[in-house]
């Protein structure tokens, strides 16, 4: 396994650095416009002229930076250690350089798509936030609240406040990373096409008692595992293939977990939508309810199960890459 040397990491720091400097500024890389909005099937057609693809081998193995969002492995398995990134990162040295490549455009569009609803989500929550401290101001100058009541609001809403100018950083944030997947470093996407992904439940789960049909594919028509197995040492080649199984069986072991979860997600949202409902209703009727706290926990709902569903696609994609098969849009 390559290890680069320190002084090669700190080049490597030094570079990303720049790169994200430049994607900001917008002074390097190709200057084509990206279509708007950008749907996934474009952005995946891009990673045919990244120059990672043409890039040695060495520099293939750099670290790339881990998503902002959409960790599909801590989604999955909330109960397990937490931070483990590798498990989250959707490319792996399993696949071709062009696989790797579009499943990390595939993770870093939905993770655009989660920056988004994050934003919307804190925006909504901070609108709430200084509703019921301009109240609690008013009702402080009528001797109705307590000034240590009115500070404690403020605090909280100054709270959200800053979480919602971090969503707002983190918006343009993961666009840049995007842009860097599709090898566009000076144009920043700006609306992304929501993907139509198909819905699944543990009643649809996909079959995961026996590993080993989909391991066989995968030495058979991974071509690009194929040559590393046949260039490797039988040490290494075992390696590679306890590596291939413990990735599959991982894979396929969440993306069941994935479909209880999606069940999960989808009883929280229509739990939210009649609470939603409720809320306004009482709110015509000038009902003491906030209506404004309920669309928060609804957006945060449907940010839960848009995460679902985009890990479940990405999952079933890194499945298709590590078995030879073409990185596409999920039908």
């Amino acid at each position: 396994m390559y290890r680069p040397s320190t002084q090669a990491s700190i080049v490597w720091t030094i570079a990303w650095s720049l790169m994200l400097i430049y994607s900001s500024i917008g002074i390097a890389g190709d200057d084509q416009a990206l279509p708007s909005p950008l749907s996934l099937e474009q952005a995946l057609e891009l990673a045919e002229g990244h120059p990672r693809l043409s890039a040695s081998d060495a520099l293939m193995r750099y670290p790339r930076p881990e998503p902002l969002f959409l960790g599909c492995h801590g989604l999955a398995f909330p109960a397990m250690r937490p931070g483990d990134a590798r498990r989250d990162q959707a490319w792996s040295l399993l696949v071709s350089p062009k696989s790797a490549q579009r499943l990390e455009i595939m993770q870093r569009f939905f993770d655009v798509l989660l920056a988004d609803l994050r934003y919307a989500e804190d925006n909504e929550a901070m609108a709430v936030a200084y509703v019921q401290l301009d109240r609690a101001r008013a009702r402080a100058e009528l001797g109705q609240v307590s000034p240590i009541r009115v500070a404690e609001l403020e605090v909280a809403y100054q709270r959200i406040r800053l979480q919602r100018a971090a969503s707002a950083a983190a918006q343009r944030m993961t666009r840049a990373l995007l842009s860097q997947a599709m090898g566009r470093f000076k144009t920043l996407p700006r609306d992304l096409t929501e993907p139509q992904l198909p819905r699944a439940s543990a009643d649809r789960a996909d079959p995961l008692d026996d590993p080993d049909p989909l391991v066989e594919r995968a030495l058979g028509e991974n071509r690009w595992l194929r040559q590393g197995i046949a260039d490797a040492d039988e040490a290494e080649r075992a390696l590679l293939q306890m590596t291939l199984r413990t990735q599959i069986l991982e894979l396929s072991t969440r993306l069941g977990l994935l479909a209880v979860a999606a069940d999960e997600a989808r009883s929280v949202a229509r739990w939210r939508d009649l609470v939603l409902d409720d809320s306004r209703t009482r709110y015509e009727m000038e009902a003491a309810a906030d209506l404004g706290y309920a669309m928060s926990r609804q957006t945060q709902a449907r940010r839960r199960e848009a995460e679902v569903r985009y890990c479940q696609a990405l999952t079933r994609a890194q499945l298709d890459a590590l078995q030879g098969r073409p990185v596409s849009p999920p039908n």
